[in-house]
């Protein structure tokens, strides 16, 4: 899986979370920047992309990243890529 597509997938869970779908993830978004996504928005984001994804992510890993490109290595380690 490309960065590209672990990007749309972190909007799609984002935008499902928040039910905004018109907010636009890039890697410089900061969960700050989203109406909604607060920390247990983010433990439910985090739990969605497991499930679409198919690996376990650590979640206290995730909670460190300040931007969602920080999220992406996580994934990228958690789905074995």
């Amino acid at each position: 899986m490309t960065d590209a597509e672990l990007l749309e997938a972190i909007q799609r869970a984002v935008r499902s979370e928040t039910g905004d779908g018109s907010v636009v993830v890039t890697v410089e978004t900061t969960a700050s920047d989203v109406a909604g996504w607060d920390s247990l928005a983010h433990g439910r984001i985090m739990l969605t992309l497991e499930v679409e994804l198919g690996g376990r992510i650590d979640i206290e890993k995730t909670y460190s990243a300040t931007k969602v490109g920080e999220l992406i290595p996580i994934l990228r380690s958690a789905i074995g890529g």
